[in-house]
């Protein structure tokens, strides 16, 4: 029970910092002028790509923490300033840095679109790798957590995959009150998140009993 507590937790906070929803306009107006098999095939790449990169994090994470002799705690405190930034962003409906539109993209480049911005900084971005570097870095290694944190990470950019190629159908289905409200409730979350880990973050270096 205690696998599938923690299999649901990393599904549902990789889901909240990847944002589908908050992807759907941005993922529209960067494959406006393609027609549907070239968005689609571009939207597989940059899925893929997505998940190379933060698998590589996910594998490497801990030895960058160990390489550049950053404690958990310190490490727990900054992903946590990290998810506030991203939540304060949600609730305030600012426009973030991981949804970059592409300008200056020539047609005959647009699959390079998969790689930027769709892959990085849209899916994922800083917030995403940094969620997935804490993730496995949080505790002793184990097997067990690296499969669950692949099937995570395979579950929600599944989640991701659909959301975009469904994009258009979902905000007709929700609208855009729809969208708005779901938005806000997810950086709601985020945000009680990104205290938690503060605290943790402090409680591990010392400060706090």
């Amino acid at each position: 029970m205690s696998y599938i507590n923690e299999f649901l937790r990393m599904c549902l906070t990789f889901i909240i910092i990847m944002d589908p929803l908050g992807n759907i306009p941005a993922f529209c107006s960067v494959t406006g002028g393609l027609d549907d098999r070239m968005r689609l095939g571009i939207l597989r790449k940059a899925i893929l790509v997505a998940a190379f990169v933060l698998i590589v994090f996910g594998i490497f994470g801990r030895f960058l923490l160990s390489f550049f002799g950053i404690t958990p705690g310190a490490f727990y405190i900054s992903g946590g300033i990290l998810f506030f930034t991203i939540s304060y962003e949600m609730i305030q409906s600012k426009p973030r840095s991981r949804s970059t539109p592409a300008s200056g993209t020539e047609p005959q480049d647009s699959m390079m679109l998969a790689v930027f911005p769709l892959a990085i900084p849209m899916i994922a971005g800083p917030g995403m790798i940094t969620t997935v570097i804490f993730t496995m870095a949080n505790g002793a290694f184990s097997f067990v957590r690296a499969a669950m944190l692949l099937a995570a990470l395979a579950f929600c950019l599944a989640t991701q995959y659909f959301v975009m190629k469904f994009g258009a159908m979902l905000v007709r289905r929700i609208g855009t009150t729809g969208m708005f409200v779901l938005e806000k409730i997810m950086g709601l979350i985020l945000a009680a998140l990104s205290i938690q880990l503060i605290y943790d973050g402090l409680v591990k270096l010392g400060i706090l009993g």
